[in-house]
C-alpha cells in the first residue's frame, strides 16, 4: 500500500491545479487510516505482524513501531490540513510545478517515515531513511529562491550524510557473516562483544537527525527556512526517527548497558540545557521553537540513559517509568510541538514576520491563534493539567524512586537537578515567546494590521490539541499502554513485584489531581469575569515612567526579557560558545540625547562553526581549486580522461587494484 500510495501521489503533476491539494489530502488520510489501523491493532494484542507490497516476507509491528506509526499518522494528517491555507498566498508566486513538487515530496516523506519504522532489515530500512532526507531536503527548498533558504537546505544535506555514513557502518561492522541483520541482528552480535564502539556510531547516526549536542547545528536553521507546516513535521515527527533508532539499539544490548546508560544521561543533561538557553535568547519565533525541541530531545535521551541505566544494576522503578517517561514525552512532543510551530505559522501568515520585537497585540487581534499558543506554551513547560507535565511527571517518579531504593543518588539527583532547571527556563523562555509576541501593545505596522487566519489553519491544531487534553486529564490509559511497550521492548516481565499495579494507583490519583486543577481554573475564570462585570472599568493610557505619550516602544523587548539570563550564560567559560551579531552600534553613556539609529542584535551558535560552517568553507576553498581544471576546452577534457586511465594502469601494474 505504501508504494501504491507514492505512485498515486505522483498523479499531482498532471491534474490541475485546483485538485492537487485534494489529491495529496486523499493519499496522506488513506495512508494515515492504514497506519492508525496498524499501530492501535498492534497496541490492542490483534495483530503482530503486517505484509508489504514487494517485501519478501511480513515485517513485525511490535509496540514500539505501533507508537511512532501513530505519531507519525496523526502529525501527517495535521499538517497537510494545515498546509492548503498557509500556502495560498504562495499561489501567485509559484507555478503549478512547484506546488507539486512540493506535494508530492510531503507525501513521500509521510510514506518513507512509516517505512522507517516498520522496516527492520537493513537495505529496506536505509532506503527509507534516505528517501526521507531527500524528501525533507525538498520540502527545505519551498523557497528555494532566497539563498539563506538554498545554504540552509544544502547544509542539511551534507549533515544527513554524514549521519547516513555512520549507520551505515554501524550496521556493516555489526554484520554476522557478512550478512547486514538489522536491528534484529543487533542482539546476537552484543552478546559477548564490548557495545561501546558500535553504539557510538549509530549515535551519532541517530544523534544527526534527532538534534543531540554537538549535532543538532542544521536544526534551528532548517526549521526556520521551512514552511511552517513542514518545521511542524520536521520538529514534531522526522526528528523522532533519530531517537526510534536509539531505542532500537539500546534494547539490542546486553552486556554493557551501564556504561550506554550513563552516555545517554550526560548527553541528554547537555542537550536540554543547551536547547534551552538558546532557545532563552532568540527573538526569532520559529528559531525559538526549534531549539525548544533539541531542548526537548535532551529530556527524551535523560529518560532513556535512566532507563538503561536502570535496567543495568537491576532498578526496575527506573528503568520502566524512566523509559515510558521517554516514549509518553515523544507522543506528547509530537502533540505540542506542531501545535505550536502551526500557531507561529498562522503568526507569520497574518504579519509577514517572526521576528518578536515586530510583534506584539496580537492577543486581541488573533485570540484563537493566541489562545493555541497559550495551551501549547502550558504543555511544553511540563505545568498541569496538559500532558506535558504527565510524561515529565514520570521521569521524574523514576528518579525519585531510585532515591529512595538508594541506588544511583548521584546520577538520579543530577538529573532530577537537570529536569528542574530545564524547567524553569522553558517558562521564562515561553513567557518572552507570549509576553512579546501576543500581548502589549503592537510593535509594528504589520502587527498592528493582523488578523485571525483562516478555519483550516486552525481546525488542523485542533488535533493535536485534543490528544493534549485526553492525555492530560487521563493519564492512567496512555502510562499503561507505554508500560506494556516497555516490557515488551526489554523482553522481560516485572508485573509480578507488583509494581504495575502501584504505579496506576498513582496515576488515578494523579487523573483527579487534573481534573481538580481544571475545575479550580474554570471557577476562577468564571469568578472573575462575574466581578469585572459588577465594575466600572475605566481605561486610560498606560504609566510611561513620566513620559506625556507613552508608545509601542515603552515595552519589553525580547532581548531586554532574556538580559539577566544571557549575562549569566556569558561567562568567560560560555562566552567562546555564543556569538552575538550585532547591526548598528548602541548608545553611548555620554550622549544624553539619543540620535536615531538602529540596532539589532543575532544570537549564533558558535557550534555551527565547528561542526558546519568551517568544513562548508573548506569544501568551497576545495571547489574553487578545482574549478581550475574547468578550463571548458574539450581536449583538457580528453587529457584528463588518459591521466586518469594511466594512473588505473599504473596502479594494476603494480597490484595495488
Amino acid at each position: 500500500m505504501l508504494i501504491l500510495l507514492g505512485l498515486l501521489s505522483l498523479l499531482v503533476f498532471v491534474v490541475p491545479m485546483r485538485w492537487k491539494y485534494g489529491l495529496t489530502l486523499g493519499v496522506v488520510g488513506a495512508g494515515a487510516l492504514a497506519g492508525i489501523a496498524v499501530g492501535v491493532a498492534s497496541l490492542s494484542g490483534i495483530i503482530q505482524q503486517c505484509g508489504l507490497l514487494f517485501y519478501p516476507a511480513f515485517v513485525p509491528v511490535d509496540g514500539l513501531s505501533a507508537i511512532f506509526l501513530l505519531i507519525i499518522c496523526v502529525g501527517a494528517v495535521a499538517v497537510t490540513l494545515y498546509a492548503r491555507d498557509y500556502l495560498k498566498p504562495y499561489t501567485s508566486k509559484k507555478s503549478p510545478v512547484h506546488f507539486s513538487l512540493h506535494y508530492t515530496a510531503l507525501v513521500w516523506m509521510f510514506l518513507s517515515m512509516i517505512g522507517v519504522v516498520l522496516c527492520r532489515d537493513t537495505y529496506p530500512f536505509l532506503t527509507c531513511w534516505e528517501l526521507m532526507t531527500l524528501a525533507s531536503f525538498v520540502l527545505i527548498l519551498f523557497e528555494g529562491e532566497k539563498r539563506e533558504t538554498r545554504r540552509t537546505a544544502i547544509n542539511y544535506l551534507i549533515l544527513m550524510h554524514i549521519g547516513f555514513v555512520f549507520l551505515v557502518a554501524g550496521f556493516v561492522v555489526s554484520s554476522q557473516g557478512g550478512l547486514l541483520g538489522g536491528f534484529d541482528g543487533l542482539a546476537s552480535y552484543f552478546q559477548g562483544r564490548n557495545p561501546i564502539p558500535v553504539f557510538l556510531l549509530f549515535l551519532i547516526g541517530f544523534g544527526m537527525k534527532a538534534g543531540i549536542f554537538p549535532l543538532h547545528v542544521w536544526l534551528p536553521e532548517a526549521h526556520p527556512a521551512a514552511p511552517s507546516h513542514v518545521s511542524a513535521l520536521m520538529s514534531g515527527v522526522m526528528i523522532k526517527m533519530g531517537v526510534y533508532g536509539i531505542l532500537r539499539v539500546v534494547a539490542a544490548i546486553d552486556t554493557g548497558l551501564q556504561t550506554v546508560g550513563i552516555i545517554l544521561l550526560c548527553t541528554g543533561i547537555v542537550t536540554a540545557l543547551w536547547g534551552i538557553v538558546q532557545a532563552s535568547l532568540q527573538n526569532d519565533l520559529k528559531k525559538l521553537l526549534a531549539y525548544s525541541s533539541i531542548e526537548n530531545i535532551g529530556i527524551l535521551f535523560i529518560g532513556i540513559g535512566s532507563a538503561a541505566w536502570g535496567l543495568s544494576v537491576g532498578n526496575t522503578p527506573l528503568a520502566v517509568l524512566g523509559m515510558a517517561g521517554a516514549l509518553l514525552h515523544t507522543v506528547n512532543h509530537s502533540l505540542f510541538k506542531p501545535l505550536l510551530f502551526m500557531s507561529a505559522g498562522a503568526v507569520y501568515t497574518a504579519t509577514h514576520t517572526r521576528n518578536l520585537d515586530e510583534l506584539g497585540g496580537l492577543s486581541q487581534r488573533m485570540p484563537i491563534t493566541t489562545a493555541l499558543f497559550l495551551v501549547g506554551s502550558v504543555a511544553i513547560c511540563a505545568l498541569p493539567p496538559l500532558n506535558g507535565f504527565v510524561s515529565e511527571f514520570l521521569i521524574y517518579l523514576g528518579l525519585l524512586r531510585s532515591v529512595a531504593m538508594e541506588s544511583g543518588i548521584i546520577w538520579a539527583v543530577g538529573a532530577m537537578l537537570a529536569l528542574a532547571l530545564v524547567g524553569g527556563v522553558a517558562i521564562l523562555v515561553f513567557s518572552k515567546a507570549l509576553g512579546i509576541g501576543f500581548l502589549g501593545a503592537p510593535r509594528s505596522v504589520k502587527a498592528s494590521h493582523a488578523s485571525e487566519v483562516g478555519g483550516l489553519m486552525l481546525s488542523a491544531q485542533m488535533i493535536p490539541l485534543a490528544g493534549m487534553v485526553l492525555i492530560g486529564l487521563f493519564p492512567i490509559f496512555i502510562t499503561r499502554t507505554m508500560i506494556s511497550v516497555v516490557l515488551e521492548l526489554f523482553s522481560a516481565d516485572f508485573s509480578q513485584v507488583g509494581t504495575i499495579s502501584l504505579w496506576s494507583g498513582n496515576f488515578q490519583m494523579l487523573s483527579r489531581v487534573m481534573f481538580v486543577l481544571l475545575g479550580l481554573i474554570v471557577l476562577l475564570w468564571f469568578l472573575r469575569r462575574q466581578t469585572a462585570r459588577r465594575k466600572v472599568i475605566a481605561e486610560g493610557p498606560t504609566w510611561g515612567c513620566g513620559f506625556t505619550a507613552p508608545n509601542a516602544r515603552m515595552q519589553y523587548t525580547g532581548e531586554s526579557f532574556s538580559e539577566g539570563l544571557q549575562h549569566l550564560t556569558n561567562s568567560p567559560t560560555n562566552a567562546r560558545s555564543f556569538k552575538n551579531r550585532r547591526a548598528g552600534a548602541a548608545v553611548p553613556k555620554d550622549e544624553i540625547f539619543a540620535t536615531e539609529r538602529e540596532f539589532g542584535v543575532r544570537h549564533k551558535d558558535r557550534i555551527d562553526r565547528i561542526v558546519s560552517e568551517r568544513w562548508v568553507y573548506l569544501v568551497r576553498k576545495l571547489n574553487a581549486r578545482l574549478a581550475l581544471f574547468q578550463t571548458g576546452r574539450i581536449n583538457h577534457y580528453v587529457l584528463h580522461a588518459l591521466l586518469f586511465l594511466a594512473f588505473v594502469f599504473l596502479l594494476t601494474w603494480i597490484g595495488w587494484i
